[in-house]
């Protein structure tokens, strides 16, 4: 067993960037349903449950305090797996059950969780390694972190970003840290390791049978077994000619695996040019070297293992090895239904620190990143920069002659290939392949310009498919498109309205979402059908009155709000509603000093507040012994030394008045009650303006049970004289 051991965020340790080897402010041994989760390139967090201790427990003075200390920020150390040792996390969210006294944490790894919190206004770094980057990302937060960095890759490249989060800047944008150098990372406390591969091969070997209980497979991507290869080229004359394969096809070993070929037109035109081949057979050694090439005719697939189902079957001891990995690790896994060995990196795992034993692992590609699509984004960036990059050595060939050609009235140069029928054209700020930073590059796949050389990256750039990717669109108008996937930050939109494309199916009412704003009307979010004139609810915000926001019903023919139907938000007026329910509770808060009151809306904020009266079945006072202390009976308090009962009522008087709202509203019928400020502190409300309804029942209860105190005092006074007289009578 292997408990968790909690620290302050003050923690003097960790503030000097230092893991801690001491016992902090405790272990968590209450602790249940621990779960550390890792995903790689991912998300590392850290979920327990925590049940608050019982006064009657034997160490409720230690793990009351403890219990307590369980908060957003605190950082709790766990053990993350069998390999890597204790981790460090950052409490993060605290939910509160309070009728089960318990509480649900999530943590993140620490360097996740301040990096996140912290951010760069700009970093711009050339020919760097990934620590380098990283380095300069964190000299130049605006908060001074304690993290450092470490990593095997010696590739140099150029890294640039602004206005993001540190985290980010590392894995989350276009242009991080994992997309530019591919590296793998490991969350060590303080230390952010970027390796050039991440994990080992520890020769672990199973098979996947589709029927084994814990054993899962999903299986994804494009399949391809068949291919049709054809290729374009150039005859050097401007024509060109077709060449394609007498059999058509190219079948790959695996193609009766499936239902039926998966074919798929694929087209070899470079890969002729570039190696030179003009023949068909040239074009069918390509062709059956595709499906290695490419693996594309192997799906990919995750594999889910569930150590606690798995462990239930007769065949966990063929599987108890995986017990023995790490994330990034590779496993060989024979696939019965293809017939082939499928090589998997550990994508994700989830481990039980108390036990020391995974809960489940998953194989295959990786699922998950920091940021939504991280990872896949990056993995699309890189097959577009191995487009538009190719192969560079024929420019070399035909520099001297292409410079020659054209030359720019600025001084650039114009490198056109191939000489005699050109497909491609390189505008440079030198005639040097080698030293040219500035590029413009156009070919039958689109246009592209890089400031970092022919090799890119290619960050702006028009590709024949219709994709247009830029930085920046600084001017100009877009007219008549449609705009879908794209964030936009730091701009002006001006438009009349929106209007969402989402339409629910019938027979379910089909009402259509718009949001119109300007034009002195505020903001308006409706839901209205087609063939009404008007929405049947809109949300609006009122920007030329009360600059409060409204959710109205709306008559959807004559377009009038239903005043029993609306909910207004104003920091001025308040809040307007006919209703407010719950189901269960309906609790009205306010701070420890506050009030609730009832009043006529038109005196808020203002100097003197009206009152109204308040209905309801039954008024609670909230009277348990659980929030009282000092308790003791009146009869023996110093209280009662003060007063009695009786003479409290015989101090006190009643009077008759007239309300001065009341006079205002044209009504003069006169009423009777206290004067607060004749009454005893002891009947008055803490700010000595009002009566306290509850204190006064106290009194008149406690005078209720003196004179049933003083009646049978009475009556036994009678019945002693009644047998008096009895005496008396019989004596005459």
């Amino acid at each position: 067993m292997s408990y968790p051991i909690l620290y302050s965020a003050n923690d003097a340790d960790l503030k000097k960037g230092i893991v801690p080897t001491n016992n902090g402010l405790g272990a968590l041994v209450n602790i249940t349903s621990p779960v550390v989760t890792e995903e790689k390139q991912g998300t590392f967090t850290f979920e327990f449950d925590y049940q608050a201790p019982n006064e009657f427990d034997d160490d409720y003075l230690i793990q009351r305090p403890l219990f307590d200390a369980i908060i957003k920020d605190n950082v709790v150390k766990a053990k993350a797996n069998d390999y890597d040792g204790d981790r460090l996390f950052r409490i993060d969210t605290v939910e509160f059950d309070a009728v089960n006294e318990s509480k649900h944490v999530t943590a993140m790894a620490l360097a996740q969780a301040d990096l996140f919190s912290n951010a760069i206004v700009s970093v711009d770094v050339k020919n760097t390694t990934p620590t380098g980057a990283v380095n300069t990302l964190l000299a130049n937060a605006v908060t001074p972190t304690k993290f450092t960095t470490w990593t095997d890759v010696t590739t140099t490249a150029n890294y640039k970003q602004e206005y993001v989060n540190v985290l980010s800047g590392i894995a989350g944008v276009e242009g991080s840290i994992i997309d530019v150098w591919r590296t793998d990372l490991e969350w060590d406390n303080f230390t952010i390791r970027m390796h050039k591969s991440r994990g080992a091969d520890r020769g672990v070997r199973i098979a996947y049978s589709k029927n084994l209980t814990g054993l899962t497979a999903l299986t994804s991507g494009d399949v391809t077994t068949r291919i049709i290869p054809f290729a374009q080229l150039d005859n050097g004359d401007g024509t060109t000619r077709k060449i394609t394969l007498a059999e058509v096809v190219i079948d790959a070993p695996n193609v009766a695996d499936f239902y039926q070929p998966l074919a798929l037109p694929v087209d070899f035109s470079q890969e002729m040019t570039d190696a030179g081949y003009t023949s068909e057979a040239q074009l069918r050694t390509l062709a059956k070297a595709w499906f290695e090439k490419t693996g594309n005719n192997v799906p990919k697939v995750n594999f889910t293992i569930n150590f606690v189902q798995l462990s239930k079957t007769e065949e966990y001891k063929d599987y108890a090895i995986l017990e023995h990995v790490a994330l990034f690790d590779t496993v060989h896994i024979y696939h019965e239904r293809y017939g082939i060995e499928i090589d998997a990196k550990v994508s994700k795992y989830t481990y039980d620190p108390v036990s020391e034993m995974y809960i489940e692992i998953e194989l295959g590609d990786a699922k998950y990143s920091l940021q939504s699509k991280a990872v896949n984004d990056a993995q699309t960036q890189a097959q577009l920069a191995d487009q538009l990059t190719g192969i560079h050595d024929f420019i070399a060939l035909a520099i001297d002659h292409a410079t020659n050609l054209i030359t720019g009235n600025d001084g650039g140069y114009v490198v056109l290939y191939p000489p005699r029928n050109p497909a491609e054209i390189f505008i440079m700020d030198t005639d040097d392949v080698n030293t040219a930073k500035q590029v413009l590059r156009m070919n039958k796949s689109g246009i592209g310009f890089s400031s970092t050389g022919v090799n890119g990256q290619y960050r702006s750039a028009w590709t024949l498919d219709g994709r247009f990717n830029a930085d920046f669109i600084t001017a100009g108008t877009l007219q008549a498109i449609d705009i879908k996937g794209v964030n936009i930050t730091g701009s002006k939109i001006q438009a009349d309205s929106f209007v969402s494309s989402f339409m629910p199916p019938l027979p379910a009412p089909q009402y259509e979402e718009s949001l119109r704003m300007g034009g002195g009307a505020g903001f308006y979010l409706t839901a209205k059908r087609r063939n009404y004139a008007f929405p049947a609810m809109q949300f609006r915000m009122n920007t030329t009155g009360d600059l409060g926001v409204a959710i109205e019903a709306v008559n959807e023919t004559t377009g009038a709000i239903n005043t029993d139907k609306v909910i207004r938000i104003s920091p001025w007026a308040g809040v307007e509603t006919p209703f407010i329910q719950s189901i269960g509770w309906c609790s009205i808060g306010a701070d420890a000093t506050g009030k609730v009151a009832s009043i006529d809306r038109t005196s808020w904020d203002t100097p003197t507040l009206k009152y109204v009266p308040h209905v309801a079945a039954a008024f609670q006072q909230g009277s348990s012994a659980l929030i009282k202390q000092d308790i003791e009976k009146f009869d023996e308090s110093r209280m009662a030394e003060k007063y009695s009962a009786t003479e409290m009522i015989r101090t006190i008087e009643v009077f008759s008045y007239r309300l001065k709202q009341n006079i205002e509203q044209s009504s003069f019928e006169k009423t009777l009650g206290f004067i607060a400020e004749t009454l005893p502190p002891e009947l008055r409300a803490d700010d000595m303006q009002a009566v306290d309804l509850y204190k006064t029942c106290m009194w008149l209860w406690q005078y209720a049970r003196e004179n049933e105190d003083e009646k049978q005092a009475l009556e036994k006074r009678v019945s002693e004289l009644e047998e008096l007289v009895y005496a008396l009578a019989e004596r005459s």
